[in-house]
């Protein structure tokens, strides 16, 4: 029997969705793997390397909170590596974008978890403005200002491949279960599809507006004619921190919307989309081709409608699926398929498996 231990800062619902898979995957890791999970929750990053010496264990997860400064991280990991060479050491980056602040820390570990990486990894060698693929697209061609952020970090030759796709934020609890829940004859009954378009997001902090408020009032712009024209029934809004739709609302609408409209974030992969195939919902949602995530509902035509990043066929794309509902109802029921498929053949079992072995 192996050991493992999980050391991670569980401040918000992310980082607990990262949590999650160990709990309700327990017996199967120990009946499969034959491993055994302690969890501790770590205050600070030198609690890392105490409850390391601390706690005898053959694999240690590591996830620090995203504020943490990457070259203490960086310290911290380089001292656990040298202080237990034989020890599994599997980082969880805490950072929604496909790139990260922490790759330096990539000579010490023996694997790097992101919620989705590059499929190319060779894209980690690029010089990318605002330190991803994402705000290098939206500098050239919005002429968006990243003086002031950047994500992105410089990735060792020849550890690209110790980066690798762990588990996304479909791997919650909550969508677990509603995944199971959201079907049948009843749901339907109780959740009439009479909302059209949905999209309502977060435009962040009214008094701190960067590339991530431009972005997403551009995605709320785009969908104008959709909003301004009676012949829809339509939820989209963009509204700052202090001023957002009350949840009720918002889930009563997502359950009761046809297409879900699922911009970007700060990350490419955003909850609204695993919201939008629990629901039975179309995601439309810009391309995520250039990705690699699990569970993987982002296949185009099949799982998900891709749009262009700058929105300039969203509305086009609406219009189509509204008119071809047979269409929509394909792909809506292979989103569900393939979301119920990770869970039901125990993929998150599959990729720690991968990771340890």
């Amino acid at each position: 029997m192996k050991k493992v231990l999980f050391l991670g800062k569980r401040v918000d619902t992310i980082s607990q969705a990262q949590y999650e898979p160990f709990i309700y995957y327990r017996q199967q890791l120990l009946d499969e793997l034959n491993l055994t999970i302690k969890y501790l929750n770590i205050e600070t990053l030198n609690e890392i390397k105490q409850l390391c010496q601390k706690y005898d264990s053959e694999i240690v997860f590591i996830q620090p909170f995203w504020r943490e400064k990457p070259d203490e991280v960086e310290m911290i990991l380089r001292e656990i590596r040298s202080d237990y060479p034989d020890r599994k050491l599997i980082f969880i980056d805490p950072w929604s974008q496909a790139s990260s602040k922490y790759f330096k820390v990539l000579p010490y570990v023996d694997k790097f978890l992101k919620r989705q990486c590059y499929k190319n990894r060779q894209d980690y060698h690029q010089k990318f403005i605002g330190g991803s693929r994402f705000t290098h697209f939206l500098a050239n061609t919005w002429n968006l200002d990243f003086e002031q952020w950047y994500v992105g970090s410089e990735v060792p030759q020849g550890y690209e491949e110790r980066i690798m796709p762990g588990w996304n934020l479909g791997t919650a609890k909550r969508y677990k279960k509603a995944l199971q829940r959201s079907k049948g004859w009843l749901w339907s009954r109780l959740h009439p599809k009479n909302i059209d378009v949905f999209c309502r997001m977060s435009f962040g902090n009214r008094d701190n507006k960067e590339w991530y408020y431009e972005y997403r009032k551009s995605a709320i712009d785009a969908l104008d004619p959709l909003s301004s024209n009676s012949n829809y029934r339509v939820a989209i809004s963009g509204s700052f921190v202090d001023s957002l739709v009350p949840n009720s609302q918002y889930q009563r609408e997502i359950k009761s919307s046809k297409i879900v409209v699922s911009p970007f974030g700060w990350g490419e992969g955003c909850w609204r989309d695993f919201e939008a195939v629990c629901y039975d919902c179309l995601l439309i949602k810009p391309s995520m081709a250039h990705l690699e995530t699990d569970p993987n509902i982002f296949i185009e035509g099949e799982t998900y409608v891709a749009v262009n990043w700058d929105f300039s066929d969203v509305v086009e794309k609406c219009l189509y699926y509204l008119e071809h509902n047979d269409e929509a109802q394909r792909i809506i029921k292979n989103a569900r398929r393939v979301y119920e498929h990770y869970f039901e053949n125990t993929k998150f079992v599959q990729t720690i498996k991968h990771c340890i072995y």
